[in-house]
């Protein structure tokens, strides 16, 4: 990578953004013998929320070529725990108990490490990686079938870069959609993040054995807590509640002279849960500075054109309740890679067949998971915490035991190839009376029984070769 360089002043494909998308989408078509020159705005390593990975990124991952380094390098994530406000009651989600094969086991990431990873990779696959390196303007038009772009560097000095084609994955800057006014929010999904890294904790209830847990906090909140394991001795926890409540909250803490009225405002939301209270009894924090997240959700409605596409967060960002935001950004750039790959080929007529194929996958997928987060935030319809997890109890009810087998697919990232299959199923969930029913026969059940265990060994889970390189990252300050 390089910062200061001066960019190749023509190319196949501009890239904008090096996080997952970008990266990914990068590798891939460089793989493919295609010139490629990715621009990031920022040096890596930066903050990113986005810290735990599902099981379904491992096959992107292996193709990528980058599994056998992730072993090393971060801890492994058998499944899911889901908390209710109690506390006490919980249900676990093992992506073993359905998915066979060394893939059950995802990751749970430090992003800044873990985005500067995947991007210095994209180098290695031949990309031409700028950081440090804002797109300032972008012309879609330029004669000749291609597009132009205008950056600037660090030192202030302009280039334009002139290419084939144009793939926005800039993240929530959205930096295309901003400038055709494409970008629409969920105005029903506005909630804000407060989150940082502690240590000193208590790991237990799942912690222990890498899963990631999410607890809900109810009432006005309208949220939830992540708590991430990322070592031995390091936990990133997150407070996400509803923005109206969130910027009552903010006048009330301002109104009483708290000055730091966010640090505030985060310890006592997170506090307020049983569970993580004991988490946290004798810890510390890591990092002092809260990062911050607010009105995250949105959607782009033209996400392609002939001579350009959106991909990631560029295109749509929904909740991250369910972690599912790396996998849908890199997974989109995987099979957006191949129509890109089309229409540099084959030309504007096949490319355009390939990209509304590529885009029906991908829109189908982010409507299911939408559905799914809303399905969460619904007080009166499914509350995972309370499932259970005790699946010999479905022996005698293939129906049920179907449902459950789909809700650890859910969890685990099958969005994109059966997409209308789980968006039925969770339409049923939504169904008053259907509801009431799979409540009374499945979740009611006396011997249905919570578990907060994957029987994971911890030295699988916690690599011994994570302690070197968590002393990296100090060293590092990251």
């Amino acid at each position: 990578m390089s910062a200061g360089a001066t960019p190749s002043p023509t190319t196949d494909v501009i890239v904008i953004g090096g996080g997952p998308a970008g990266s990914t989408i990068a590798s891939f078509l460089a793989r493919k013998g295609h010139a490629v020159t990715v621009f990031e705005r920022d040096l890596f390593p930066r903050d990113h929320v986005g810290e735990s990975m599902l099981p379904f990124c491992y096959h992107i991952f292996e193709e990528l070529g980058v599994l056998e380094e992730m072993e090393q390098r971060w801890v492994r994530k058998p499944g899911v725990r889901f908390l209710d406000v109690d506390g006490v009651t919980s249900t676990t989600f093992c992506f073993g108990h359905k998915i066979d094969g060394p893939s059950h086991l995802s990751f749970q990431v430090l992003r800044s490490e873990f985005d500067e990873f995947l991007l210095d990779h994209s180098v290695e696959e031949g990309a031409e990686v700028h950081e440090g390196m804002a797109v300032r303007a972008v012309d879609l038009d330029v004669p000749g079938d291609g597009v132009s772009v205008e950056v600037r560097d660090q030192e202030g000095r302009t280039h334009t870069v002139q290419a084939k084609f144009l793939v926005d994955a800039s993240g929530r800057e959205t930096f295309v959609a901003n400038r055709m006014g494409t970008k629409t929010a969920h105005k029903e999904l506005e909630r804000t993040a407060l989150s940082c890294h502690w240590k000193g904790c208590k790991y237990f209830g799942g912690l222990q054995e890498g899963m990631i847990q999410i607890v809900y906090t109810g009432g006005e909140q309208q949220g939830w807590i992540w708590v991430i394991p990322l070592g031995r001795d390091r936990l990133s926890i997150g407070i996400v509640m509803n923005t109206a409540y969130y910027r009552a909250q903010r006048a009330g803490l301002k109104a009483a002279g708290h000055d730091d009225w966010r640090d505030a405002l985060y310890m006592r939301e997170i506090l307020e849960s049983p569970y993580v209270a004991e988490v946290l009894e004798n810890a510390e924090r890591m990092n002092y500075q809260l990062m911050l997240n607010g009105d995250y959700s949105y959607f782009v409605g033209s996400k392609w054109g002939e001579r350009y596409a959106l991909v990631g967060d560029a295109s749509a960002f929904i909740d991250p309740i369910f972690s599912s935001g790396v996998y849908l950004a890199m997974q989109s750039s995987r099979y957006l890679a191949d129509a890109v790959d089309v229409r540099l080929r084959k030309g504007v007529e096949a490319g355009a067949e390939a990209m509304e194929a590529v885009y029906t996958k991908i829109v189908g997928a982010y409507a299911l998971v939408d559905k799914l987060i809303r399905l969460f935030y619904t007080p009166d319809a499914l509350n995972f915490a309370q499932l259970g997890s005790a699946s010999e109890v479905f022996e005698d009810y293939d129906h049920y035991a179907n449902a459950i087998a789909l809700q650890h697919f859910l969890l685990a990232g099958d969005f994109f190839e059966q997409a209308n299959k789980y968006s039925d199923f969770v339409d049923t969930l939504r169904d008053p009376r259907k509801y009431k029913m799979y409540e009374n026969l499945v979740m009611k059940r006396e011997q249905f029984q919570a578990d907060s265990t994957c029987n994971m060994d911890p030295d699988v889970i916690f690599n011994p070769l994570l302690e070197i390189h968590e002393a990296r990252r100090l060293e590092r300050g990251i």
